[in-house]
């Protein structure tokens, strides 16, 4: 049995709304997540950090990182009603 093999000929950038991590990276600390969280409040959403004292450790006892993200609800109503 043969195996199919492709050449890309084509790289295209990446668009707004695509997001891309490597396997090693520490994805809380690098340009891409923070990329991403700007995507997010752009377009409604609020990103809020969760207290790190309130999440767990991992097995190298290291704190993890959380967020919270919360769509902004518009109000149509306005003021008062």
């Amino acid at each position: 049995m043969k195996s199919r093999r492709f050449i890309i000929t084509e790289i295209r950038e990446r668009q707004d709304n695509e997001f891309l991590f490597g396997c090693s990276e520490r994805v809380v600390a690098c340009s891409e997540f923070q990329r991403l969280l700007s995507f997010l409040r752009e377009h409604g959403f609020n990103v809020v950090s969760i207290d790190d004292r309130c999440l767990p450790k991992d097995n190298n006892a290291d704190r993890l990182v959380g967020y919270k993200i919360i769509k902004e609800v518009e109000d149509d109503k306005g003021m008062g009603n």
